[in-house]
């Protein structure tokens, strides 16, 4: 079997791995997605959206956190214009077509 990223991910599955019994909002929240490839191998990376990102500066400016909101910041994450299926699943695949799957995605050990 080849080592190639795409050979690494083929057929690979993703769920959003929200653990709140309210659902999330997919234009204004952040939510963890978790990739399992065929080799059992879990990756995770933090989805958001411009949304959410614009609430978090204003609430950091209002509470003082994060240098009373002069910046914001999430460790391996990706920005999509709605928190949906297709776009993550787009996301993913554009991902791993250019060979940054990885740098976004971190293993979960």
């Amino acid at each position: 079997m080849s080592n190639s990223i795409e050979e690494k991910y083929k057929d690979y599955k993703f769920w959003f791995n929200w653990t709140s019994s309210e659902p999330f909002d997919p234009v204004s929240d952040s939510v963890e997605v978790r990739l399992r490839r065929q080799d059992g191998e879990e990756y995770l990376c933090e989805y958001t959206t411009p949304k959410f990102i614009a609430y978090m500066f204003e609430k950091n400016m209002r509470t003082g956190e994060c240098a009373g909101g002069t910046y914001f910041c999430i460790p391996k994450m990706v920005i999509v214009q709605e928190l949906s299926i297709d776009n993550v699943q787009a996301s993913i695949d554009d991902l791993i077509e250019n060979k940054e799957v990885e740098h976004y995605f971190t293993k979960v050990d």
